[in-house]
């Protein structure tokens, strides 16, 4: 069965991002859509009292599990209502940091896909998962799809690949019968022009190739990846 894993922390991203996720399995027939969100304290919260005097102890984490666990169910419930039978929705909550949590619940349930809704303004603007997003996209070892908030779904029919110029050859038995725009970016101004690329080919997405296909390969073009995930009004699949 193939499953979505949908990071969300109630942000106006994320939420959209669930929506996202919702016509996506309904369209592609994925089986089961998993509603992820963290509780992580850290240990440092739990022993030292903050200059208010408020000292996170094991009651106040229960109340933060019972929250979190009361907003998923909701959404859960609503975002059942866009789905066919066919497809089921499960909720889970992570304890340890982000990072961990996330790459803990991908090697347990093994999710074809990852999804993740991030903001067009600053990297953590009103989206904590925004604050992490350059690192998650790098260790989550399955395709990560990053959404944009004004994204919503329809069917994909043409892709700009952002590689090097065999890459199409690569990336066409993932695709199928997509009409594929190869597009290799210059050396200079990759951002600017890779979003001009997907604008002026009127694309629904944009595909980051792996390894040394893929102009996000150094490290040192971590500031193109991040400007691409966040300025993109496609959405952005990473594939790993």
């Amino acid at each position: 069965m193939k499953k979505l894993l949908v990071l969300v922390d109630f942000s106006a991203p994320s939420v959209n991002a669930v929506a996202y996720a919702a016509g996506l399995a309904h369209d592609k027939g994925f089986g089961e859509i998993v509603l992820m969100s963290n509780c992580f304290v850290p240990l440092f919260e739990q022993i030292v009292p903050s200059p208010d005097l408020v000292q996170v102890g094991e009651e106040e984490i229960n109340r933060r599990m019972e929250s979190l666990m009361k907003q998923l169910l909701e959404m859960k419930t609503e975002i059942g209502k866009q789905l066919p039978p066919t497809v089921s929705v499960r909720i889970a909550i992570g304890t340890q940091p982000l990072l961990r949590s996330v790459i803990e619940e991908v090697t347990s349930e093994a999710p074809s896909l990852v999804l993740i809704g991030t903001s067009r303004r600053a990297l953590g603007d009103d989206c904590s998962i925004g604050r992490q997003i350059i690192p998650l996209a790098k260790v989550i070892p399955v395709p990560v799809l990053v959404i944009p908030p004004e994204a919503r779904y329809h069917p994909v029919t043409t892709v700009l690949v952002a590689g090097t110029t065999d890459a199409a050859i690569t990336l066409q038995p993932l695709l199928g019968d997509l009409q594929i725009v190869q597009y290799a970016p210059p050396q200079k101004d990759v951002l600017a022009d890779v979003l001009h690329a997907a604008a002026e080919h009127q694309v629904q997405l944009i595909v980051a190739l792996p390894r040394k296909h893929s102009f996000f390969y150094h490290l040192t073009h971590q500031n193109i990846m991040q400007g691409v995930v966040l300025n993109a009004a496609e959405p952005v699949l990473i594939l790993k």
